[in-house]
């Protein structure tokens, strides 16, 4: 048995979840979904059946009794933990700050879908939810991506990694950041001319074997279709 394990929607869905598999599929450690239907989720997490620590939304990481949650917050522990963080001292925070902005964008992204009743399914509210869709394609897209592109770029001018010459729990998220805007803004992304280091990156980051190798397996849980919120 794994001794990480991820708790979140037994659904095949991308979701906040897949920013922290990322991290375990680069490097290689073995880790379980071990829920199997939405009232394991809501009795574990929602109602705290886990015991312990309170954590209040999933996904939850768990390593015996020891349980985390918070996307962002797992992230950071697991680039400490596996050694996935810029080498100095300032650029820590720095890596961090970057993390904490991208699942800025990420929650921003997702509510644009959700703007009459943030809750509930996009299917539920497209009519009413669109003008908010548009207008975060127009707006907000590009000034985010604006703003990655800049950090990217004060590295090895944007050719390598975002902080120093090694691999941190960082690229991983954008990662995942810019593969959920593509999914989801998808004209708004191929329209976006102003951040070719940006896409470059993507296309380098998703080459990496191992991540090639999760992307064609079974265990890769696509972005949902019945959804189509940056999750």
């Amino acid at each position: 048995m794994a001794e990480w394990e991820i708790l979140y929607y037994n659904l095949p869905l991308a979701g906040r979840a897949e920013f922290i598999r990322l991290i375990f599929e680069e490097m290689g450690i073995s880790y379980s979904e071990p829920i199997k239907s939405f009232d394991e989720i809501r009795e574990m997490v929602f109602n705290n059946g886990i015991g312990g620590f309170p954590v209040q939304f999933p996904p939850v990481l768990r390593k015996g009794d020891f349980h985390l949650g918070q996307t962002p917050v797992i992230c950071k522990y697991l680039g400490e933990k596996f050694g996935l963080v810029p080498k100095s001292e300032e650029e820590k925070w720095q890596a961090e700050q970057v993390n904490a902005t991208i699942h800025d964008f990420v929650a921003e992204g997702r509510l644009a879908f959700h703007g009459k009743r943030w809750i509930d399914s996009y299917h539920n509210q497209k009519e009413e939810t669109q003008p908010y869709i548009d207008w975060v394609a127009k707006e907000r897209i590009p000034k985010w991506l604006k703003y990655f592109e800049e950090v990217l770029k004060r590295n090895n001018d944007g050719q390598g990694f975002l902080f120093g010459s090694e691999l941190t729990y960082v690229d991983l998220g954008l990662l995942q950041c810019l593969r959920g805007c593509e999914y989801s803004y998808p004209k708004a992304f191929e329209a976006a001319d102003y951040c070719p280091l940006l896409k470059a990156f993507k296309t380098r980051m998703e080459a990496r074997p191992k991540l090639a190798a999760y992307y064609k397996s079974e265990r890769y849980a696509k972005h949902p279709q019945d959804t189509n919120s940056m999750m």
